[in-house]
């Protein structure tokens, strides 16, 4: 290879190769962010953290992850079952509401700082971190296990 087709050749393709890499690659980040989003949480007894300006912005990105998700669903084209990853996403994000708002309907406190979210719902957003991480984990070593067969 020459100097001036290494230069011809998109950083961006260098390093992630295409976008929907880079997707499931910036999903696992998601995945790891929910878990703290979740720890943070349970730290702080159910109740969710009012001064933490990490846990607003963690909060901000796992939320608009589902707008990004339904975008590239739209817009890029994923090989065989990798579609799954952002799929998976917006069934989460939905099922999340849906509890939500059932954890909401119940006696609802008039100052949204006293709001507590079980245990159980906490668990269930980590164990859904673990599994996600572990699906876009998957995806992204799959370029690398495909060589070794």
């Amino acid at each position: 290879m020459d100097l001036n087709s290494f230069f011809s050749v998109p950083v961006f393709d260098i390093l992630f190769g295409s976008y929907e890499y880079l997707y499931i690659l910036a999903s696992f980040v998601v995945a790891v962010l929910i878990w703290i989003e979740s720890a943070l949480v349970a730290k702080n007894h159910g109740k969710l953290p009012q001064s933490s300006t990490f846990f607003a912005i963690i909060s901000l990105i796992t939320s608009s992850w589902f707008i990004v998700s339904g975008a590239v669903l739209y817009f890029l084209d994923f090989d065989g079952v990798t579609i799954s990853v952002p799929v998976v996403y917006g069934v989460y994000s939905v099922m999340s509401w849906i509890k939500g708002a059932k954890l909401m309907s119940h006696d609802l406190p008039d100052d949204p700082t006293d709001i507590v979210l079980p245990a159980k719902y906490l668990t269930y957003t980590q164990s859904f971190a673990l599994v996600f991480a572990g699906l876009c984990g998957l995806f992204l070593v799959q370029p690398y296990l495909k060589s070794l067969i």
